[in-house]
């Protein structure tokens, strides 16, 4: 069962850091008296002694190295090791948090922090802009979704972790931060002010054919019981059907994902999540859904994780047409799991599938109705379905 902090998209990531390495110092300085049979028994590391081999190495380093860093520094270089290998074999979101790091991801779950107001993704070194939040620093600084950031304050995003490089992009309120951006062939600078963000879920308005319509931003905690709420009010103010969009809506909180999806859907499977080795846990709608009103949902290729959920279930169990382009296509689900000193791991504890047994991972769902185009374009074939 996904605990309450259970992610399907994440916006950090982590910069495995090598384990440390003694063979330079063996090859120059030979071995001292007793390492001869440490050395004497090369093989493979039984299943559950890997901890003490990593107890072994750090009281090594303690004992002999001239001047050994911190014991924090080596454990927190240790896990960054492990999961860099995690991540090249079967776990690609896998990542650690520093207590930093753990700390921002805190935030992003709550809704409210201090920064610029973007999402951004780790790419090749640099940091992609996945979304630019509406009436934000960001926004009215011209920043825009695909926006690759290779410096901050004049120190390149490459010789930084993210969780480094996003700590310092936030920061305290009124002050301000340095930024350049490739895009496409082209570069900018920005000097962007730093703000107190209230991350929305959504916003909301009435169109002039009287259609409710929704944009949701992310999964962040009360986004099902926000949305539920304003429906109510459009079906209260006389909406003839509703527009939810979920475009470039990176995902957030699973739990937010179910609760979104039983706005719409009375009763039956939402998603099936499937662990490693158990067995499949389907979560159902929870009742009193607004089962009977229109709905069109906008999708593109940044619609992933619990967004997917959402146009999933509602595509499958034949509650809403799906317009726009396919989504991005990732079906796994990932846990973040508390350390002893504040920092945390993130893992891949689960798969899920749509009601009907779809694996989105890797190929995304596709539209009902496919409109690659202008996001007002795409909004405007909404309301054509919806008029009949």
């Amino acid at each position: 069962m996904p605990r309450s902090q259970t992610l399907l998209f994440a916006v950090l990531a982590a910069v495995a850091v090598a384990l440390v390495s003694f063979a330079g110092g063996l090859l120059a300085g030979g071995l001292n008296d007793g390492e001869t049979d440490r050395l004497a028994r090369p093989g493979s590391i039984a299943e559950g002694e890997g901890s003490e081999v990593i107890a072994d190495a750090l009281e090594q380093i303690r004992s002999t190295a001239v001047d050994p860093p911190t014991e924090q520094a080596l454990v927190r270089g240790a896990l960054r090791g492990i999961v860099k290998v995690l991540k090249k074999s079967d776990d690609p979101y896998a990542l650690f948090y520093s207590p930093q790091g753990y700390r921002n991801f805190q935030e992003l779950t709550t809704g409210k922090f201090s920064g610029i107001g973007v999402w951004v993704r780790p790419r090749s070194g640099r940091l992609e802009v996945v979304s630019v939040l509406p009436q934000t620093p960001a926004r009215r600084a011209g920043l825009e979704r695909g926006d690759v950031i290779t410096r901050i304050d004049e120190l390149p995003v490459s010789g930084m972790s993210p969780d480094e490089a996003v700590a310092r992009i936030k920061g305290r309120e009124g002050t301000s931060v340095d930024l350049t951006v490739d895009r496409g062939s082209d570069t900018f600078s920005y000097t962007i002010p730093r703000a107190s963000i209230d991350l929305p879920n959504l916003k909301a308005g009435l169109t002039p054919e009287r259609f409710g319509y929704v944009r949701l931003f992310g999964f962040a905690r009360h986004a099902g019981e926000q949305l539920r709420a304003q429906v109510r009010r459009f079906v209260e103010a006389g909406a003839k059907g509703m527009i939810l969009d979920l475009r470039d809506n990176g995902g957030g909180l699973f739990s937010e994902g179910v609760d979104v999806a039983s706005v719409f859907i009375e009763n039956g499977e939402v998603v099936v999540y499937r662990e490693k080795d158990s067995g499949d846990v389907v979560y159902e709608a929870e009742g009193d859904a607004f089962q009977d009103v229109p709905l069109v949902v906008l999708v593109n290729s940044g619609s992933a994780s619990a967004s997917e959920i959402v146009a999933g279930a509602l595509q499958d169990r034949g509650r809403a047409i799906i317009v726009g382009t396919r989504t991005y296509g990732k079906g796994s689900v990932q846990e973040i799991v508390p350390l002893l000193d504040s920092s945390a791991l993130k893992l891949t504890t689960a798969t899920y599938l749509t009601p009907s047994g779809h694996d989105i991972n890797g190929s995304g769902i596709e539209p009902d109705v496919v409109v690659d185009a202008s996001a007002s374009i795409q909004r405007s074939r909404a309301v054509e379905i919806l008029n009949g």
